[in-house]
């Protein structure tokens, strides 16, 4: 499984620094701006960079006709998905280590932090990202990567749309739409979670009847 994980790595090795650098970039921004209300949608955004990219190391996998390979490996087919997943959460986890850049570059430029706020930045990306890869991965691995650029564009259009509604239906609760509320947080975690989750058993099924 290692291997699988590893070449995920290698097959967007060119992708993976760019969003490095771009999250890089994006963790200066505040300190320009000198305003610290941009400190939590820079977080969210670089986390949501590494979730994106994962439509190039599917394409690429599909182009060197990876897929038809792997299956001739010792590994079974949930292994196969598993890796996958195991290799989204280490780029969520890449991430959060570039919010967590922001934040301390941020604290050494003197902007004051809102910690409540880094926690909201930090959230709102991880549950975009899980979000958006629960739907996104599934979809590809059973119609292909043709159109992978218009999967992506839907599955962040339907994350955030998830977002939205999850907030208008806890309003009662929230003092209206208050994407900042601790309930709001709280459903928010737990849905992705177990969007997450139900799209690994799904994918494990896709994978499992599909022919390469």
């Amino acid at each position: 499984m290692k291997g699988l994980i590893r070449n995920s790595f290698y097959a967007m090795e060119n992708s993976l620094k760019i969003s490095f650098f771009i999250a890089a970039f994006l963790s200066v921004m505040p300190c320009f701006a000198k305003n610290s209300s941009l400190i939590p949608v820079t977080i969210s955004v670089q986390i949501y960079i590494f979730a994106m990219s994962i439509g190039t190391s599917l394409h690429a996998d599909a182009a060197a006709k990876w897929d038809q390979f792997e299956i001739t490996l010792p590994v079974p087919r949930n292994g196969i998905v598993k890796a996958k997943y195991i290799f989204y959460l280490l780029l969520m986890a890449a991430g959060l280590c570039m919010g967590s850049l922001t934040a301390a570059v941020s604290a050494a430029a003197g902007l004051p932090l809102d910690y409540l706020g880094l926690a909201y930045g930090f959230a709102h990306g991880l549950t975009l990202s899980a979000v958006s890869i629960g739907l996104m991965y599934p979809v590809m691995l059973k119609f292909g990567t043709d159109k992978n650029e218009m999967v992506l564009l839907l599955s962040a259009f339907c994350a955030v749309a998830f977002t939205i509604a999850a907030a208008a239906v806890l309003s009662p609760w929230t003092n209206g739409m208050n994407l900042h509320h601790p309930l709001t947080f709280t459903v928010f975690t737990l849905a992705a979670i177990l969007i997450f989750a139900a799209s690994y058993l799904l994918s494990v099924r896709i994978h499992r009847k599909k022919e390469f």
